[in-house]
């Protein structure tokens, strides 16, 4: 009897998947972090910005593209997530600047994958991150998919759950910022996976 009440308490108080070390093969894991002192003055100003998203300070975990996409070629530190606009990314991104040598964080809907990917990479985007529309299935990883139309694609795409996804965006919003500084993709152990930082209420481990 004690052993039946032992895993009802693990089934409250530890809402996770736990995964075995294969289902982390195809994943890609970057974490925001706190920027580093610059002295000039542009990336002053724009770090200190980004120091108000200490509540986003989280390492997050992402889905590869299935069969569409390139790989990261190195370790990037420091790099910006920056919102793409239009959000999702359907249409040519009106924040190309800004999109330049960094990732872009684009919504799912409205077209195919690789479209949102292609309007990103057209803006010099070092890669995407698609994020969930869907909050009822935020406890799932999609399997983003080629469209079929064979546009070449060379820049990394990876999907971000829901709750991870919108946390980020939803601090960058608020604080009317421009994005948020992250370092990917982290290279990490398995065991050094389980022990990392997860934002609260992420459905992985």
């Amino acid at each position: 009897m004690s052993f039946i009440y032992f895993q009802i308490i693990i089934a409250i108080f530890l809402p996770l998947n736990i995964l075995s070390q294969s289902d982390y093969n195809d994943d890609i894991l970057f974490e925001v972090s706190e920027p580093c002192i610059s002295y000039n003055l542009i990336e002053i100003i724009l770090k200190f910005a980004f120091l108000f998203l200490a509540d986003i300070s989280y390492t997050f975990r992402c889905r590869r593209a299935q069969n569409f996409g390139g790989n990261f070629k190195h370790f990037h530190k420091d790099i910006y997530l920056i919102p793409a606009k239009p959000i999702v990314g359907c249409s040519r991104l009106q924040n190309q600047p800004a999109l330049k040598d960094n990732i872009a964080l684009i919504e799912r809907g409205d077209c195919s994958f690789v479209t949102k990917v292609i309007n990103a990479q057209e803006s010099n985007a070092l890669g995407v991150i698609v994020m969930d529309n869907d909050r009822r299935a935020d406890n799932l990883f999609v399997d983003m998919i080629d469209d079929s139309t064979k546009r070449n694609v060379h820049i990394p795409a990876m999907f971000i759950q829901y709750g991870d996804g919108h946390m980020i965006l939803d601090s960058i919003e608020k604080k009317g910022l421009i994005g948020a500084r992250i370092n990917i993709p982290l290279n990490l152990t398995y065991n050094e996976i389980l022990k990392v930082n997860r934002s609260p209420g992420s459905h992985w481990l």
